[in-house]
């Protein structure tokens, strides 16, 4: 996931990016799967770099991809991605005079409600935990006696079998 803006640059200079979700970030990866290109982690193949714009300033531009940046990334690719912030962040703004306000009546009305689940869980969970290990105690119970039934049952057949295959070259004995 980019933080804040971001984008592709191909080889041949183009650029390349999409709205950011409702946290004012955008993602490489949906990007390129909008413009139908596999990801490549090979810099020698890859045909495009990522960047991005953190806090959605000039000063913040960075490529994802320092320690691999191919060699054809040019100055002039980077002055790109800078005019288009540019021309993008006007718009952020006044979408931003709309989102602002109401993420925070959102937040406003999800607060309580999110306690209430909380509290409700915390509650339900206290009892589940204690039925549940009232049922644990009693199947381990009755586990156990099975299984000692089991083995008891099968210990002649398992002694006589192994005393069968222990004359078989390469069959190698239990240790104690």
């Amino acid at each position: 996931m980019c933080q804040g803006f971001g984008g592709i640059i191909t080889q041949d200079g183009k650029l390349f990016f999409m709205e950011p979700d409702f946290q004012g970030n955008c993602s490489h990866s949906d990007l390129l799967a909008r413009l139908g290109m596999e990801d490549n982690d090979d810099r020698f193949l890859r045909p495009f770099v990522r960047f991005e714009f953190p806090d959605w300033t000039e000063a913040s531009f960075r490529y994802d991809e320092d320690s691999s940046l191919p060699g054809w990334v040019t100055d002039e690719m980077t002055e790109n991605a800078k005019k288009v912030l540019a021309r993008i962040t006007p718009a952020l703004a006044e979408y931003e005079k709309v989102r602002a306000p109401a993420l925070a009546e959102y937040e406003k009305v999800r607060a309580p409600a999110w306690a209430e689940y909380e509290k409700v869980r915390a509650q339900a969970l206290a009892e589940y935990e204690k039925v549940r290990d009232q049922a644990w105690a009693e199947y381990q119970k009755v586990r156990d006696q099975a299984l000692a039934e089991y083995q008891k049952a099968c210990a002649p057949a398992r002694a006589e079998f192994i005393q069968r295959i222990s004359s078989i070259t390469g069959y190698v004995p239990e240790t104690k």
